[in-house]
């Protein structure tokens, strides 16, 4: 923590000589350099220079004595790096434990849950066990574990390199999520987009991520994810892997029409397996693009009642023969 160094000492007026008082002589050192004006400026520059200076020693002490107590990273910056630079997803490798989740090595430091929503926050390796929601502007969590429900409701929100019980985004804009490790949080989805308590969720990313492991409650279902309105949205690289299909399991992809349905919607380059039917399609300019299918669907593919879609280059991913979504759909 550092301190704002202290205001500057106000001046008095100096009172006014009585025209009695003799003259005052200045000091020989003074009359040296021509005048006693200019002795009291060069003064005043020296004492200025002294309090920076000594400023400057007490801002360093403070600092360093935080830096080696341990100070947990919380990085508010103005402009956080959502890394736009980043290379794209390479959809031929599947995401998985391998490449997902906080990277080997990284150190956590604890931190507290509850709403952050302070602008321009940067959590970089930090344990939160429980709950958080990210609610504000230009907000950064990379290289964490959430043991927990991480729920975004901000704007220019990146969430990348971590581990996470769950992840809702819920009436945001301008979220990128990736390679995040999405273990499974009771009666939660994998994944939930929705506009359902706010502004339109528009511009949404999930990429490299690897869903997996539901955990359902007797009176819940679970989706890999479920998207409820959104406005821009792009599923690319990501696994959605239920697993064998258990009572409950409803889909490993579900856009379902709800909250003024799914506009402009890209499935690219996933591993999609399992649920009751692996996917659910509906909404408006939908495209499913180079997707591999497991065989753990339990009635199909594809649920019957969906919007048109667009379809290309779907395979099933044990052996990569060609396959379609539209024959492959239940009755």
């Amino acid at each position: 923590m550092t301190t704002a160094p202290p205001g500057p000492h106000e001046r008095g007026t100096p009172p006014e000589r009585a025209p009695e008082d003799p003259p005052r002589r200045a000091p020989a050192w003074t009359r040296t350099l021509g005048s006693e004006q200019v002795g009291r400026r060069t003064v005043a520059l020296v004492l200025a220079l002294v309090a920076v200076l000594a400023v400057g020693l007490m801002v360093n002490e403070i600092t360093g004595r935080e830096e080696r107590a341990g100070t947990p990273v919380t990085t508010p910056t103005a402009t956080p790096s959502p890394t736009p630079s980043d290379p794209p997803v390479d959809t031929s490798v599947e995401a998985g434990p391998d490449t997902t989740g906080v990277p080997d090595g990284t150190q956590l430091t604890p931190f507290q849950p509850g709403v952050l929503n302070e602008d321009g926050l940067v959590l970089d390796g930090v344990l939160i066990q429980g709950d958080v929601e990210l609610v504000g502007e230009h907000q950064v969590l990379r290289n964490s574990r959430v043991e927990g429900h991480l729920v975004v409701r901000g704007t220019d929100v990146t969430v990348e390199d971590s581990e996470l019980g769950a992840l809702s985004v819920s009436s945001a804009t301008q979220v990128v999520a990736r390679r995040l490790d999405i273990f499974g949080n009771l009666g939660d989805d994998g994944i939930h987009v929705t506009s359902g308590d706010g502004p339109r969720a528009t511009d949404v990313v999930i990429e490299g991520c690897w869903v997996h492991s539901p955990q359902v409650e007797a009176e819940s279902h679970y989706d890999g994810i479920q998207v409820r309105g959104v406005e821009g949205l792009v599923l690319r690289g990501n696994t959605f892997d239920l697993g064998p299909w258990m009572d409950r399991y409803n889909a490993a992809v579900f856009l379902e029409e709800a909250n003024g349905g799914n506009v402009d919607v890209l499935v690219e380059g996933n591993l999609i397996n399992g649920g009751g039917y692996s996917v659910y399609a509906n909404g408006r300019d939908v495209r499913f693009v180079d997707n591999r299918f497991g065989n753990d669907a339990n009635w199909g593919l594809l649920h019957p009642d969906h919007s048109p879609f667009e379809e290309s280059g779907s395979t099933w991913a044990d052996d990569g023969t060609p396959v379609s979504m539209l024959d492959e759909a239940g009755g």
